[in-house]
């Protein structure tokens, strides 16, 4: 293309092929002007060039640099998804679990079967704890890295979703406070952490392997702990607690495939 316009600047300068001398001076001075013209008009068309092509590798770049992250973020959203669902399925097997100790409450039973109650009983200590940390949306803030994402819905979700899983996680505090200062305090004032160990154990012996798991020279008493108002009342408030989180992660859960569904739309 520069030689293109070099061939026209030439052009411009050579002589007329006929006319007088008089012609030809007072044509000088404008064949030197159109070639000035030429000249600036070469220099800019290279500088406008130059910068288009500037501009190009920039948005290439950027390109690149916005198709890692959004890979990136698929990854780890999918990780906490499949995080968020799990934890769902074991809210929703220890309510259960809680329903059925409930039930035993209320008809105040003393028939249940040992193995049947140590079962329910181990499964109290839980809280379903989702981990806190998500490093890539930390990294997303504390760069700026979250406005090389062009899609501005994406980027509006993934803005709304710190706030999103702390409400989660400040319900989520107050149950494992809930499950390690009263609760499981009280279970072990009438069943031994020793037994439900062993019974834990016996269940499921591969996870010992190598292992000696003895049992407590100290009876359970089941209908002691049956008995004591404050572990039905500590029942139902896990129980309160656990819904708040299930439901609180099934929002979160919504967020993430549609998050998700966004992130793949960009790739």
């Amino acid at each position: 293309m520069i030689k293109f316009f070099r061939q026209i600047r030439y052009k411009l300068m050579s002589d007329p092929p006929e006319g007088t001398l008089s012609v030809r001076a007072g044509n000088k001075t404008g064949r030197y002007f159109k070639y000035a013209i030429g000249e600036i008009l070469l220099v800019v068309i290279g500088i406008l060039i130059a910068l288009q092509i500037n501009n190009w590798n920039e948005g290439r770049k950027l390109k690149i640099e916005e198709r890692e992250l959004l890979s990136n973020l698929e990854l780890e959203f999918n990780r906490k998804l499949l995080e968020l669902e799990n934890k769902n399925e074991g809210r929703l097997e220890n309510i259960e679990d809680i329903n059925q100790l409930l039930k035993i409450i209320s008809d105040q039973n003393d028939e249940i079967p040992e193995a049947d109650m140590m079962t329910l009983l181990e499964r109290m200590p839980t809280w379903y704890y989702v981990n806190e940390e998500f490093s890539i949306i930390e990294m997303l803030f504390n760069s700026g890295k979250i406005n090389t994402i062009s899609n501005d819905s994406l980027k509006a979700k993934l803005i709304a979703w710190p706030d999103k899983m702390e409400e989660m996680f400040e319900e989520q505090r107050v149950l494992k406070d809930i499950v390690v200062e009263r609760i499981n305090p009280t279970i072990q004032n009438y069943i031994s952490q020793t037994n439900l160990i062993h019974h834990y154990a016996t269940k499921y012996p591969d996870n010992f392997t190598g292992e000696l798991v003895m049992k407590s020279p100290y009876p359970n008493n089941f209908q002691g702990l049956i008995r004591d108002r404050t572990f039905e009342s500590l029942l139902s408030y896990k129980k309160m607690f656990l819904k708040i989180n299930y439901n609180d992660s099934e929002l979160l859960i919504s967020d993430a495939k549609n998050i998700l569904k966004l992130i793949n739309e960009e790739l």
